[in-house]
């Protein structure tokens, strides 16, 4: 698993409020989500999300997962643009 995409997804996931929401911002099928998430959840060996008829919310480990993984999301994308900066000076 991609630890970066699961995140990414996870994230997705949350701001979305479900995992169909998620599936049309990511452009992947909605089984692709779920089970990019049940696997994070295996990976981790907690719930992160508690499923009900009337949607999703992260657990508290899944908040505290959620707030973690956007600072690494954006610490990659920043390193991303570092790299092309120094690229472009090249």
């Amino acid at each position: 698993m991609d630890r970066l995409n699961a995140m990414e997804t996870f994230v997705n996931v949350v701001e979305a409020g479900s995992f169909s929401g998620a599936a049309r911002r990511l452009e992947v099928s909605q089984p692709a989500v779920s089970k990019t998430v049940a696997q994070l959840e295996e990976r981790l060996g907690v719930r992160l999300l508690l499923r009900s008829t009337r949607g999703l919310t992260p657990t508290e480990a899944g908040q505290r997962f959620y707030e973690r993984a956007l600072r690494a999301i954006g610490e990659a994308d920043e390193a991303d643009r570092s790299a092309r900066g120094a690229g472009n000076e090249l």
